[in-house]
């Protein structure tokens, strides 16, 4: 009678455990919010008529204009999945879309050069984050009302970068470059099941971009405009997104 009782009971638990993984299959959508934050390095190399420049003037330059940013901001999204479970193991797709607002800038101000005190130059540079589309596989494990998954995928960011740079000599120099990055996106996940299809989620996930290269140039106004002076950025974008979501699943 007690063995028969006990099999009972691991059966009945057996069978809870199963129904609950269960529920974490088939298709959901939901909704997320959070923060991102980042880091966008700067690196200026110079050209054209540069070298006929003192090396610590173009030193000067090189280091003003190769800040690094920390574009940060609010986010919000939604995103559609589907998730099975082999037993406890769960696998799963999700393809989201999340509004970034993400930016940083900075303006030095006339800051006087030290080869020539009479000699400023103001420079700028700014990063802006718009828009993110990422496609991520997840794999994990699901066990009653709990799930736990590691995920990667490629994800696709609206971005655009600026830099500039005027002299009290009436050099002025700027350019704005904005481009569809892409790059590589992976991280972790927690979510609870509420029961009747809905759940909550937290999620830490870590995105890395592709370089971007452009090239400042002339303003109106500008009293040097020939020969060139050329001054070559390249521009990087890595962030970090903690976020908390709901889906419901059907």
């Amino acid at each position: 009678m007690l063995k028969r009782l006990s099999f009972l009971i691991a059966a009945s638990l057996l069978s809870a455990n199963a129904m609950a993984s269960d529920n974490w299959t088939g298709w959901y959508i939901g909704g997320n919010a959070g923060y991102s934050r980042g880091s966008s390095d700067v690196e200026t190399t110079l050209g054209g008529q540069w070298s006929t420049e003192s090396a610590a003037l173009q030193s000067h330059v090189v280091n003003e204009m190769s800040p690094s940013l920390d574009p940060d901001g609010a986010q919000y999204g939604v995103q559609l999945g589907y998730n099975h479970t082999f037993g406890s193991f769960l696998l799963g797709g999700e393809l989201s879309y999340n509004r970034m607002n993400m930016d940083d800038n900075r303006q030095t101000g006339p800051k006087p050069t030290t080869v020539f005190p009479s000699l400023s130059y103001d420079v700028g540079n700014r990063a802006e984050v718009d828009d993110e589309l990422a496609l991520r596989i997840k794999l994990g494990y699901a066990s009653n009302r709990h799930a736990v998954y590691g995920t990667v995928g490629m994800a696709r960011v609206d971005a655009s970068y600026t830099a500039s740079i005027t002299s009290n000599g009436n050099y002025r120099k700027r350019n704005s470059e904005a481009d569809n990055l892409h790059g590589v996106q992976f991280g972790a996940g927690y979510e609870y099941d509420f029961g009747n299809n809905w759940s909550l989620r937290a999620e830490l996930l870590r995105t890395n971009l592709e370089d971007t290269d452009f090239v400042t140039e002339y303003q109106p106004g500008s009293t040097f405009v020939t020969p060139a002076y050329v001054e070559n950025v390249n521009q990087d974008l890595d962030y970090t997104t903690l976020r908390i979501g709901v889906n419901y699943r059907f």
